[in-house]
């Protein structure tokens, strides 16, 4: 079961911790689809259904697979936006565009809230003091 921690490891980590998370409100899609943000990359979305739906701790997540503007490279995998989304707020809360590079073991992370601010995070899981990578 995915806890409060796994968000703190990156975008990365949650996503894959919400597999066993009931599915968000799809009530939030309309604000969601309203916003600046959606309305950045709208032309760059695959198809407007979301590809993935979760929420946690009151948090609604949103994932959509983005279409590739360049040629890809065999090993990068296609970019998604995920987007988080509250009904207390009338926009996202965050709204990233994750691109992956399976060949570099990394994926950079857009803010669509600030696009100049690019991050790059590590797709491998953090090894454990005893050398493992899986953590168990």
């Amino acid at each position: 079961m995915a806890t409060s921690s796994d968000a703190s490891n990156g975008p990365i980590a949650l996503y894959e911790a919400a597999e066993e998370l009931p599915c968000a409100d799809f009530g939030l899609l309309g604000p969601l689809k309203r916003s600046a943000e959606y309305g950045s990359i709208r032309a760059s979305v695959a198809d407007p259904k979301p590809l993935d739906a979760w929420q946690q701790d009151m948090y609604h997540y949103f994932v959509f697979q983005l279409r590739t503007v360049e040629v890809a490279q065999a090993d990068a995998g296609p970019p998604y936006a995920l987007f988080t989304m509250s009904w207390e707020n009338d926009g996202p809360v965050s709204a990233l565009v994750i691109a992956p590079d399976v060949s570099q073991k990394q994926a950079k992370v857009v803010n669509l809230s600030m696009p100049e601010s690019v991050q790059t995070v590590s797709l491998s899981k953090p090894e454990t003091p005893d050398g493992d990578a899986t953590g168990q």
